[in-house]
C-alpha cells in the first residue's frame, strides 16, 4: 500500500512552479490578512487598498455594489439587513444561510467573495494569483475543511493545502526564533499556542526544533470567540437601556448595528483603559452610561473559564504538566485582553510570550509553509520543514453492536493522531449470499452516530451470490496531513474494491461567483417567482429575461420535486439530502405554528414595557419565519436536483423531471450565445 507521504512526495516532485512567490492567508471570521515571501526570502503581509494589514471580513450588497472590508462595517448601521458578516463560523453547514436580498446564501459563498477580495489586493502588489495555503482553526472539522476549500476554489484560488492556524502560529514563532535556518542546536522546545480569535478558539501544543514542528495535541471551539465577548457587552447595554427607559435598543435595526459597533469598540477600549463611557441613542432618547473593565470581565468570566478548561484539557490530552512546555504564545486579536493572559500566567506559572502579531502571526506562517510545498526557497540556508498535525476529531465507522443491537460507532483512528496516518480494519459480512458492503464514516467522539458528523458511504455492490457470512472486508482509512480524508474498502476473496474521497455535498449553484452576483442582485434564487417584472428586468434583454425566467421555473420545478420527494422514503442515495429537506420544512412549520400562538395572544392588559417585548418577539418571530420558509426551500432544491441528476424520481415528478431535462437545454444553449 502506498503511504499518504509516498503520494505527497510524488505530488511535491511534479508541482510545476508558479509565477507569483509563495501566498499564505489567514482567512478570519472577522478579520483576514494575506502574506508572501518577498525576494530577501522574508515573509511580509500585503496591505489592502487602504493601506491596512487587516481587512474586515464583512460584505455588504448595495445594489449593483459588493462592498468588501472597514467600509462594508461602517456602512452596516445604516443597512444592516444587507450586511454579512461572522459566516466564517458557519460554513461548511447545512442550517445556516445568509438572507441578502431574499437569497438564502451559503457562507463558503460569502467567504469566496472575502477571497476574491484578497486576491485582488495580491494582484495589485505582484500581479498575480493563481494558487494559495489557507489556515483554518485547528479544531475545523472534515466538512468545514472541504468548504474552505471550496470556497478558495470559487474565488479563483488553487488552494495547495489547508493548514491549521496554530501551527501557522508555530511557523512563524520558528521562523522569528531562527528555527528554520539549519541551526547548529537541535534543542527542542514545547511551545502552547492559544489562539483565540474573532469567532473560533483553539489551543495547541506544538514540539518545535530546527526545521520541525510536530503538534501533540490540540482542541478548541469553533463557536468561541471575540465576538462572543462583544455580544455580552451588547447585551449588557441595551437591558440597561431598557430597564432605564422602557424601550429597547436592539429591537430597532439600525439601531441595533450600532451597538454591536460601540460593543466591540468598548472590548477594545477596555483592553486600553480600566472603564469607558458609552453613549446609546433610540427612540429619540440619548443615554451616557460608564463600563468599567471589572464589569465586562465579571459579565464574560464563564467565556473565558471556557478557553481556561480547554487549555488544561489539551495540557492532559498531551500529558503534559506546566514545567515541560517552554513557551505560552499567544495569537487571536482577542488574546488582546488584560484578562486572558492573566489567566494563562496564573495557570502556567509562565509569563506569556508575545513576540508575534496577533494579528499577522497565521499569515505569515501560512506563506512559510506555502514556501516550502512549493518547493521556492529562495535562500541556501534554508533546510527542508517537517509539519505534522494532528487530527481534532476522531475518524470511525457504524455498525450495529452485537449485544445490544444498536447502531453505535467505532472509532478507528482517535483524537490527537499524528498525521498522515493510514490503518486497515477487518470486518465480516454479517449474511450469506449477502450482494453489498455498505461503511458509513462518521467523525466525531460519540459512540452514538446521532451525535457525530456524517461524513460519506463507501459502498461494494454486486457481490457475487454464494458469498458465505463471514467473508472478511478491509477497510483501509487514510487521514491526510491536511485533515483530509479517503476510505476504501475490498473483498480479497472476490477481488472486489470501492474507494470515496470523502467531500462535502455541494450544491450547482457553487460554481459561479458571477452567478451569485446575479442572483443576489436579482433575487432569483430560493424565492417565489415574481408576479410582475422589477425595474431591474426591464433593464435587460428579452435574452437576459428569458434566462432569468428558466432558472426561477427550474427552481420551481425542483421544489414541486422536493416536496412530493418528502412524503416518500429515501432512496439510499439520498438519505441525506431527504433528512435535510424533512429538518427545514419541519422547522418552518413549528416556528409558523410559534407566530400564530403569539398573535393569539391577549395584549390588552400589558404594561408599555411588555408590549415593547411583545413588538421586539414579533418582529424576530416574522423574521424567523421568513429565514425558515428560505431554508426550506432551499434544502427542497437541493432534494429535488438530486432525485433528478440520480434518476430516483417517484411516478409523480416524472412529467417535472421532463421539463427539468428541457430547460437545461435550453440553459446550455444561451450560456453558449
Amino acid at each position: 500500500v502506498t503511504s499518504s507521504v509516498d503520494k505527497m512526495n510524488e505530488k511535491e516532485q511534479t508541482r510545476r512552479p508558479v509565477s507569483h512567490p509563495p501566498i499564505g492567508i489567514d482567512l478570519g471570521t472577522t478579520y483576514s490578512a494575506v502574506a508572501f515571501i518577498d525576494e530577501s526570502g522574508r515573509p511580509n503581509c500585503i496591505p489592502n487598498d487602504m493601506g491596512e494589514i487587516l481587512t474586515p471580513s464583512a460584505i455588504l450588497f448595495d445594489g449593483n455594489d459588493m462592498v468588501i472590508g472597514r467600509e462594508a462595517v461602517r456602512c452596516s448601521v445604516t443597512d444592516p439587513k444587507i450586511f454579512a458578516e461572522c459566516f466564517k463560523r458557519d460554513v461548511g453547514s447545512d442550517r445556516y444561510r445568509k438572507k441578502i436580498n431574499g437569497i438564502s446564501v451559503p457562507p463558503e459563498v460569502l467567504s469566496a467573495f472575502v477571497l476574491e477580495r484578497i486576491k485582488q489586493d495580491v494582484v495589485r502588489r505582484l500581479g498575480s494569483l493563481e494558487e494559495a495555503v489557507i489556515t483554518v482553526p485547528a479544531f475545523f472539522d472534515e466538512r468545514r475543511r472541504r468548504a474552505t476549500q471550496e470556497a478558495g476554489r470559487l474565488a479563483g484560488i488553487r488552494v495547495l493545502d489547508i493548514i491549521n492556524e496554530p501551527t501557522a502560529a508555530a511557523l512563524a514563532y520558528g521562523y522569528k526564533q531562527g528555527m528554520l535556518k539549519g541551526a547548529e542546536s537541535s534543542q527542542k522546545e514545547r511551545v502552547l499556542v492559544y489562539d483565540l480569535g474573532g469567532g473560533t478558539f483553539d489551543v495547541s501544543i506544538l514540539e518545535v526544533s530546527d526545521g520541525n514542528f510536530r503538534t501533540l495535541a490540540t482542541d478548541g471551539d469553533v463557536q468561541l470567540g471575540g465576538r462572543d465577548f462583544d455580544e455580552r457587552i451588547f447585551n449588557h447595554i441595551g437591558e440597561h437601556f431598557m430597564s432605564t427607559h422602557g424601550v429597547d435598543p436592539r429591537s430597532n435595526a439600525e439601531d441595533c448595528a450600532q451597538l454591536w459597533l460601540d460593543a466591540q469598540q468598548t472590548k477594545h477600549s477596555l483592553s486600553e483603559r480600566s472603564r469607558i463611557n458609552i453613549v446609546v441613542s433610540h427612540a429619540g432618547i440619548r443615554q451616557r452610561m460608564e463600563m468599567t473593565r471589572d464589569e465586562f470581565e465579571k459579565i464574560t468570566s464563564d467565556l473565558l473559564s471556557r478557553t481556561e478548561s480547554t487549555t488544561k484539557l489539551v495540557m492532559k490530552q498531551a500529558s503534559l504538566d506546566w514545567s515541560q512546555i517552554a513557551h505560552v504564545l499567544i495569537v487571536g486579536g482577542s488574546s488582546r485582553m488584560p484578562m486572558v493572559s492573566e489567566m494563562l500566567e496564573r495557570i502556567s506559572g509562565k509569563p506569556v510570550n508575545r513576540s508575534l502579531s496577533p494579528d499577522e502571526a497565521i499569515a505569515l506562517g501560512a506563506t512559510i509553509y506555502a514556501e516550502f510545498i512549493t518547493g521556492q526557497n529562495r535562500g541556501s540556508d534554508k533546510e527542508p520543514l517537517n509539519v505534522v498535525n494532528v487530527n481534532s476529531h476522531s475518524l470511525g465507522i457504524v455498525g450495529r453492536d452485537v449485544k445490544t443491537k444498536r447502531m453505535v460507532v467505532q472509532h478507528v483512528i482517535p483524537k490527537n493522531t499524528p498525521l498522515p496516518y493510514v490503518v486497515q480494519k477487518r470486518y465480516p459480512t454479517s449474511n450469506d449470499r449477502q450482494r453489498g458492503v455498505t461503511v458509513r464514516i462518521v467523525e466525531g467522539e460519540s459512540t452514538n452516530p446521532d451525535h457525530c458528523s456524517h461524513l460519506a458511504v463507501c459502498q461494494i455492490s454486486n457481490l457475487p451470490t454464494e458469498l458465505p457470512k463471514g467473508e472478511k472486508v478491509i477497510v483501509e482509512y487514510r487521514y491526510e496531513s491536511n485533515g483530509l480524508i479517503n476510505v476504501s474498502a475490498r473483498i480479497p476473496a472476490v477481488r472486489r474494491t470501492a474507494a470515496v474521497e470523502i467531500q462535502r455535498d455541494t450544491s450547482e449553484n457553487l460554481d459561479s461567483l458571477d452567478l451569485w452576483r446575479e442572483r443576489i442582485r436579482t433575487g432569483t434564487t430560493a424565492i417565489p417567482a415574481p408576479t410582475q417584472p422589477s425595474e431591474s428586468d426591464t433593464q435587460k434583454t428579452p435574452a437576459q429575461n428569458d434566462r432569468q425566467q428558466q432558472l426561477m421555473r427550474l427552481d420551481e420545478l425542483y421544489v414541486l420535486m422536493g416536496r412530493i420527494a418528502v412524503q416518500n422514503a429515501p432512496g439510499k442515495q439520498l438519505q441525506q439530502s431527504h433528512q435535510m429537506a424533512v429538518r427545514g420544512v419541519h422547522a418552518f412549520q413549528k416556528i409558523r405554528s410559534k407566530l400564530a400562538e403569539l398573535l393569539n395572544q391577549k395584549k390588552d392588559s400589558q404594561t408599555s414595557a411588555d408590549r415593547i417585548r411583545f413588538s421586539t418577539d414579533l418582529a424576530q418571530h416574522k423574521e424567523q419565519l421568513k429565514t425558515a420558509e428560505n431554508e426550506a426551500r432551499y434544502s427542497l432544491i437541493q432534494l429535488g436536483r438530486e432525485l433528478h441528476q440520480n434518476g430516483e424520481l417517484p411516478q409523480a415528478c416524472r412529467d417535472y423531471g421532463a421539463e427539468v431535462d428541457r430547460l437545461k437545454v435550453m440553459l446550455q444553449k444561451t450560456s453558449k450565445g
